[in-house]
Order: C-alpha cells, then structure tokens, then sequence
C-alpha cells in the first residue's frame, strides 16, 4: 500500500511551543516529554500539523467512516488517496488499515509509542525511544511589507486534497482576517504564556478610505501636515502601551490582563496547515483588488511559493 506522510515528531513539538515563541528549539528529552503532555491532557491541534495520505478506494473510505462512533473524527478522499491529520489518525486507530501503521510509525516513532502505551511511559522509557526531526526549519522565506511568511512542508499527489504547513508572522488584525479561512489548522503564539519578541508593524504609508467601497483603501497617502503627525502618534502610542504592558508585567500583571493594552499593530505568529482546495480559497480572495493590501501580499507570496491550482473553482459556495 503506497502511503505518503507529511511531518515528524519535531512538528507537533514546534506547533506547541510556537505558544512561547519556542519553536526553532529542539531538545529531544524535553520534546518526548511534552508530546506525552500533550497527549495525556489531549491538547489536539499541535498534532493536526502531520498529514498521512494512503491509497484507496471511495468504497475504503466510507468503510472507515461508517465504523467512526465520532462525529468529530474529519477523513477525507480525494484523487486515489485517503487523507487525513495525525489526530484523526489516532482517533480512528483500530479502523485504520493495518499497513499504513509502519509508515507512520516510521515517520512518528516517539509519538506513536506514546499514543500506544496511552500516555502511560516513563521518562526513562522516552529517554529510550528514537525520535523524528524536521529537515528544515523553513524551506522558503518570503518578506512582506507588514511580516513574512515561510513555507515549512508541503505534501503534493496531484490531488485537491495536497497539503501545505506554513508560518505566517503579521499584524494582529491581519491575522484575524486570515483566521476566517476556516478549513486548516492553525497554532499561534500566546500572549497568555510570554513576552517574548513582541514587534509591532509601523506602515510606510497611511492610505486613504475608498469611497466606493466601505472596506477597502485607496493606495494613495492622507494629505500632509497630516500623513507625517499621524504616523508619529502611532509610534508615540505604541511605544506608551508597550511601556505600559512591560510595566504591569513586571509588577505581575497577569499577562492575559495586561495583554488588552497592546495594539493591533502587534505582530503575532502562527502555523497554517491547509489543504489545496481551501488554499485555493484563500489565494482567490485575498489576491482579488478589494482585499487588503496587507493580506494580498502574502497571498501574493503564497501563489509565488505553491502556485494556484483552482481547485476551489469545484465549489458553488
């Protein structure tokens, strides 16, 4: 059975600690341990970063997901594969096709004796178990006027269901509108957990309000006196809430109270892992002129980096 695996142990360790902004660390030992945290206390979306894709039949797939008692477990087909993450993976265990589990073994052996042995190994058990790691930490950086975005794996077998993990870093309200694209997974950095690295986005320019359209800018700069008084306010401001924050945290502010005061011009971090037919999406609507400049450059970068394969030109909706 030809069975095809995105990802390693190291991933699901990386889309944890991109919480504290620790990602790019590896320390085996500690990364064993946190994955058996993970799993014991079942903090799900780190593992939703690791695809497998196996050959099959549409009639082997609905076999798999007429024996599922949970309505939460997502598999899917498309293209002679049957796709899914590594937690529904775990979930559907025991209705899974019993070749595919030395693949995954192979790709996953640290987790995969964890999720066996139910959370249930010793320290001194992990100590002994082999352990997988990414073979880049990026393989392609794209900058951007506002953040960058990295491309960090991609699983591609001709299919509307090829699969992409990116890291995105980007203003916060940036962020919030990429969060509408619904079907990936998504892991961000936590401003409960730290303060580390916080940045802000300045723009070089201050664009005008279209007046055609209530939700978009024109790429022209407000008149001055105003362009240049307005672009120090905002750095005045959030050079004063910044302050602020470091204040309160140091006095022991909780962070996840002191954390309000920090504007949307703060950069946040996350990994994207998404399939090609809601990438697809993604790129139509955010490279379209009504979007905002700011998100259509990564967009724009993101086509660069995978291309636009119109998949999703098979919806109506």
């Amino acid at each position: 059975m030809e069975v095809h695996v995105m990802g390693s142990d190291q991933r699901i360790v990386r889309c944890a600690r991109v919480s504290f902004g620790k990602d790019e660390k590896v320390d085996p030992e500690r990364d064993k341990r946190l994955i058996r945290f993970l799993f014991r206390h079942r903090h799900a979306s780190p593992f939703e970063h690791n695809i497998i894709a196996f050959e099959g039949t549409k009639e082997n797939w609905l076999s798999v997901l007429g024996r599922l008692e949970s309505p939460a477990v997502q598999i899917y087909y498309s293209g002679g594969f049957i796709w899914m993450n590594l937690r529904n993976a775990i979930n559907s265990i025991e209705h899974l096709p019993e070749g595919i589990f030395e693949e995954v073994k192979r790709f996953f052996p640290a987790t995969w004796s964890i999720v066996e042995s139910g959370g249930n190994i010793s320290d001194e058990g992990l100590s002994k178990l082999p352990y997988t790691t990414d073979r880049v930490f990026l393989q392609e950086k794209v900058e951007t006027s506002s953040g960058w975005v990295g491309l960090v794996d991609k699983l591609e077998l001709g299919t509307d269901m090829d699969y992409y993990t990116f890291i995105v870093e980007c203003p916060l309200f940036v962020a919030r509108q990429w969060h509408r694209h619904r079907f990936g997974s998504y892991n961000e950095i936590s401003r409960r957990y730290t303060t580390y690295d916080i940045k802000f986005y300045i723009p070089e320019v201050l664009r005008k309000q279209a007046k055609s359209n209530k939700q978009a800018s024109i790429d022209e700069p407000v008149e001055e006196p105003f362009h240049t008084e307005f672009l120090k306010e905002i750095k005045r401001l959030i050079d004063e809430s910044h302050t602020l924050y470091e204040r309160m945290t140091e006095k022991e502010v909780a962070k996840e109270l002191a954390r309000g005061i920090l504007p949307q011009f703060m950069k946040t971090r996350y990994y994207w892992t998404v399939p090609r037919i809601a990438l697809d999406n993604f790129i139509t609507l955010r490279t379209h002129e009504g979007a905002q400049k700011e998100i259509r450059e990564f967009a724009e970068a993101i086509r660069e980096m995978v291309g636009y394969k119109g998949t999703d030109k098979k919806n109506r909706l």
